[in-house]
């Protein structure tokens, strides 16, 4: 009797091993699959930092005027101007 009931602790012992180690190997897997994930986004974040930068550095007033004159835009006159009681927007 002593005997059996060795043999299924022991059994126990081996399946819980066994068990244990297959929850570490997902384990491991998932912790990696999620560093890659904050690695993604963290360059996705330094990205749009960039493309911010980017942005605002094209759409600096100094540097758009200078394309408009080359094709021929000119600031508003005086006379270009309307107020709306003239239209008949009240």
């Amino acid at each position: 009797m002593l005997r059996i009931a060795n043999t299924i602790l022991a059994v126990a012992v081996m399946a819980g091993a066994a068990g244990l180690y297959v929850v570490k190997t997902d384990t491991r897997r998932l912790e990696a699959h999620v560093h890659a994930q904050e690695r993604t986004h963290e360059r996705l974040v330094e990205d749009i930092a960039v493309l911010r930068a980017e942005r605002a550095h094209l759409a600096r007033p100094e540097r758009l005027e200078k394309f408009a004159r080359q094709i021929g835009l000119r600031p508003l006159q005086e006379r270009q101007l309307i107020r709306l009681d003239d239209v008949g927007v009240p």
